[in-house]
């Protein structure tokens, strides 16, 4: 059965405090048994806060740095420059006000071809996570109004991938590539946590938490952890709808 909790906060700004708990709580336990931390970064803007809030001066004593690894769970097929670059914009909220090892921060290469990209994360985090699959400590996921999570979109061909680790994604509707991992490396992690804000989630939510199962028009409905939490940190705005 699966390990799923929904936490409801009263705005954006309690839910992103709530999610630096977890991270801070998972990175004291990970580094105590494992050495080190790994967690895998949205983009979007709903997780913004977090990451300002992580790079907060005062929250700085509670985070061994050196110890940390920072992936991003989907990259947009521009060069780390660009505005809409989930690289740079983590780069600048939260990276450059911390004190993190070059070598701990591991950037999709987007700036490459996409399929080239794709195999050439997915080599390093193979380099990284040595097993059938990649173990995230930590894995922060997004929805967006049209169901999507990561880069994993309505009715895309990435939704049936079951081998690979880290694909290029064409979405349809966007008519555009994207860099992502893939439903299997997600739902691996040992938890996970997706942030939703916002009244225009609302119908997508409840349609999602108790509405009907269709993982191909809902693509978040196919993160289900194999042996992981999945926690969803939700405001009242976008849990207005739900039932239960």
């Amino acid at each position: 059965m699966m390990d799923e909790e929904i936490r409801i906060y009263p705005n954006l700004d309690g839910l992103s405090r709530a999610a630096a708990d977890l991270f801070i709580e998972l990175q004291k336990k990970s580094i105590c048994s494992e050495g080190h931390f790994s967690v895998a970064l949205s983009g979007g803007s709903t997780p913004k806060l977090l990451y300002e809030v992580l790079a907060l001066p005062d929250w700085q004593e509670e985070l061994e740095w050196e110890k940390v690894h920072i992936f991003w769970g989907d990259e947009r097929c521009v060069p780390p420059d660009h505005p809409e670059s989930n690289y740079k914009m983590v780069n600048e909220i939260l990276l450059q006000h911390i004190s993190i090892p070059d070598q701990n921060v591991h950037r999709v290469p987007a700036e490459m071809d996409p399929r080239m990209a794709a195999f050439s994360y997915e080599e390093s985090l193979r380099g990284f996570f040595h097993g059938p699959l990649p173990l995230f400590d930590l894995v922060f996921l997004g929805m967006g109004e049209d169901g999507h999570t990561a880069s994993l979109f309505p009715h895309s061909a990435g939704l049936n991938e079951e081998d690979r680790w880290f694909i290029a994604n064409y979405a349809p509707e966007q008519e555009t590539w994207r860099l992502t991992l893939t439903k299997n490396a997600i739902s691996a992690a040992k938890n996970i946590a997706v942030l939703v804000a916002g009244k225009e989630k609302a119908d997508m939510l409840s349609d999602v938490l108790e509405g009907d199962y269709q993982p191909y028009a809902k693509p978040i409905q196919l993160i289900k952890p194999v042996d992981g939490k999945m926690t969803w940190f939700v405001d009242q705005a976008s849990a207005r709808l739900l039932d239960k």
